[in-house]
């Protein structure tokens, strides 16, 4: 009776440390896979986070490239604006110095051989010119009487004269003449006569000369 009894008991200890093992086993694994769990949760957040920073970054450069784009548009349309303006002052300009130009033109000339005397007759058919100097380009001649400054009219005329420095009949002599002119806003004009004696004509006339 008493082996017996002892080895219910044993039986009894063996099942209880069967069950605590176990017991204590499936804590452990429910440990593991609580474990196991939280990390995969916390993976699964951080690769959530880490998206949402890269969509941020994303959105904030196209933000940006827009931003850049639409200031550049209207960096486009302010330069166009100031060419336009320029454009539109170089017009004005144009005609502001057209309404006020001088047209200077040779109407004739003609000498006297018995004293060496040349005489160019110019006329002004354009507005208002100031003449300002008379620049002789010729070994065979000088200017005199030049009576500078002096204002022409629109339609009027005056005489340039010249005579003989040296031994050459006057109807053999070459000469280049610069007339230097301005007009009602002060813009400075030459016009260019070249001929001998009296043949002498106008070859060009250069405007806007400042």
């Amino acid at each position: 009776m008493k082996k017996l009894l002892i080895n219910i008991l044993f039986i009894c200890i063996t099942i209880s440390c069967s069950t605590s093992n176990k017991a204590n086993n499936d804590k452990i694994s429910r440990v593991i896979i609580e474990e196991n769990e939280t990390e995969k949760n916390l993976n699964l957040t951080f690769q959530l986070i880490a998206a949402i920073g890269s969509l941020a970054t994303f959105g904030s450069f196209i933000y940006l490239f827009r931003r850049d784009k639409d200031k550049q548009l209207q960096i486009d349309k302010l330069a166009n604006v100031v060419t336009n303006l320029k454009d539109l002052k170089e017009i004005e300009n144009q005609k502001l110095n057209l309404s006020v130009r001088p047209d200077i033109k040779v109407e004739g000339c003609g000498y006297n051989g018995t004293d060496g005397e040349l005489h160019i007759d110019i006329i002004n058919i354009g507005e208002k010119a100031k003449l300002i100097e008379f620049e002789l380009k010729s070994e065979d001649l000088i200017l005199h009487s030049k009576h500078l400054p002096f204002v022409m009219e629109k339609n009027t005329t005056r005489k340039i004269f010249a005579r003989t420095k040296g031994e050459k009949h006057i109807k053999d002599c070459e000469y280049e003449i610069l007339i230097h002119y301005t007009d009602k806003i002060e813009n400075k004009h030459i016009s260019i006569i070249k001929g001998i004696a009296e043949k002498g004509k106008l070859v060009e006339t250069k405007y806007n000369c400042n």
